[in-house]
């Protein structure tokens, strides 16, 4: 696999590398979502038929009338401690989703190979700072948004790009926060802009998939109301899955962005390029890029 150009890139140039790189990797990206979020979202259907048995919800027969079964606490009792288990599982899974995200999309940036099982592998052991940097951004962006919101959007730009950061350049929680505030100083706007149009992307996406899916299951399962629910339910996971690499994708080509335009990432890359032979058969010179008007 051939490295992508190492080159200062515009807002729309890392938007298009995100769907091309997508497109090159699209089984990878999405076997590593649903391999956490497909045993989640079957413990989370469990969890909410278990509820819904428990805790009879009103069922539309053909004739038009409905009609209730008999509540069942034990099992509604279970189905709710299902549903709060399964939402840590799920918060903790996305945690661990993410960074295997960000190591493969790096990965093939960078121009390398990597499976699904390589990825997550090496994420494990960062596992844990990775919770903790959750936990501490979470908590600054809340502090911030107290003080009259302004800072706690800031504070969400500075550091947006922290787990790329620990993943990477295998820092811990604290150090990743402040790396990733170093790279987002002085360009803010950009991470803002990127992240609200992959916010935008995401949000149409998602709409069209769980209308389509919708109108879809309606007519076939009227009447079936907790059937219907699971349905929508795993539908919902299934336009996570297809949209979650985007977004990891653009943030990882952002983070490699601001190292080149402020590092010199691309003469780096370039230089060992050459130092292993690959510039001096390929002709190559070392390049000075303007990043200013890019």
């Amino acid at each position: 696999m051939q490295a992508h150009d190492f080159e200062p890139m515009s807002i729309g140039r890392i938007l298009d590398q995100t769907f091309r790189i997508y497109r090159q990797n699209f089984i990878c990206f999405v076997t590593i979502v649903a391999v956490i979020q497909v045993p989640i979202s079957l413990l989370m259907i469990v969890s909410t038929t278990g509820l819904h048995r428990g805790v009879p919800i009103r069922q539309s027969s053909d004739s038009g009338q409905s009609s209730y079964g008999e509540p069942e606490p034990a099992v509604a009792l279970f189905g709710a401690a299902g549903m709060v288990v399964t939402g840590i599982f799920g918060l903790l899974g996305q945690v661990l989703c993410r960074g295997a995200l960000a190591k493969s999309v790096s990965e093939f940036y960078l121009g390398n190979e990597i499976s699904v099982s390589q990825a997550y592998r090496f994420v494990l052991p960062k596992f844990l700072t990775l919770i903790l940097a959750g936990i501490c951004m979470v908590l600054v962006i809340y502090l911030g948004f107290l003080l009259l919101v302004v800072p706690g959007i800031i504070f969400a730009l500075w550091f947006a790009l922290t787990t790329p950061v620990i993943v990477v350049e295998n820092l811990g929680a604290t150090q990743g926060m402040s790396r990733s505030k170093a790279l987002a100083s002085g360009n803010l706007g950009k991470i803002f802009s990127v992240g609200f149009l992959v916010f935008l992307i995401a949000i149409v996406l998602s709409m069209v998939l769980n209308y389509s899916a919708s109108m879809f299951t309606r007519f076939i399962f009227f009447g079936n109301a907790t059937l219907l629910l699971s349905l929508r339910h795993f539908v919902s996971v299934a336009a996570n899955i297809l949209i979650a690499p985007i977004g990891a994708t653009a943030y990882i080509l952002l983070y490699y962005d601001l190292r080149i335009r402020k590092e010199g990432f691309d003469l780096q890359m370039l230089a060992d390029s050459m130092s292993s032979g690959q510039g001096a058969a390929n002709g190559s010179e070392p390049q000075q890029w303007d990043r200013t008007n890019v």
